[in-house]
């Protein structure tokens, strides 16, 4: 029984794992123009544009994914995302681009979660979650803030940094939850069975 137990639990794992890493490269798809280099340095509309494109993947994630949870914590979460990056939109949306009026490439980003369901979604979103504000931050501290010449533009960028800051504790907060949820969940393993 005990035997069992460890494979069901092993089972379990193998596919939290295996969603993960399918994510994990759609993930990073999605978040290749925000930390990508381009040949010469950035102007105040690509940042901007950089960072809408972002916002916009998260709002469309978020979006697709919520009327899948079920489990509090990630629903909200995802309802922060929807509201958070909506307002970055409005704030950063007159420095961006002309291309950047349109609805981006934030589709992309939903898609890969879209054939999960359950626990598996819900896991994966927030593993997704914590990568992809991993990655916007690496790339405001190193390219983005830096590159910004207007102080203006510089001032909105470190309030953009310190809510993916916040969002990112909060997705790891979650993250947290669930796993401690999830063995909670799981029947003891019999003490002296044989």
């Amino acid at each position: 029984m005990k035997t069992l137990s460890k494979t069901v639990r092993l089972s379990r794992l193998g596919t939290l794992v295996v969603a993960t890493f399918v994510l994990t490269g759609a993930a990073g798809r999605a978040m290749a123009a925000p930390s990508t280099q381009e040949a010469g340095p950035l102007d105040d509309a690509q940042i901007a544009d950089r960072v809408l494109a972002f916002n916009r993947a998260e709002v469309q994630t978020a979006d697709a994914v919520k009327r899948k949870l079920s489990t509090p914590p990630v629903w909200q979460l995802a309802q922060r995302m929807t509201v958070d990056d909506s307002a970055v939109d409005r704030q950063l949306g007159s420095l961006a681009g002309a291309g950047q009026q349109s609805g981006g490439d934030g589709q992309a980003a939903g898609a890969d979660l879209s054939s999960l369901s359950g626990d598996a979604l819900e896991n994966a979103y927030v593993d997704r979650e914590i990568q992809t504000h991993q990655t916007m931050l690496n790339a405001l501290d190193g390219q983005l803030i830096p590159s910004a010449k207007s102080e203006d533009l510089r001032r909105r960028l470190n309030d953009v940094r310190a809510q993916t800051a916040a969002q990112l504790e909060e997705a790891q907060r979650v993250q947290h939850t669930l796993k401690v949820n999830e063995l909670l969940a799981q029947p003891p393993d019999p003490v002296g069975t044989l």
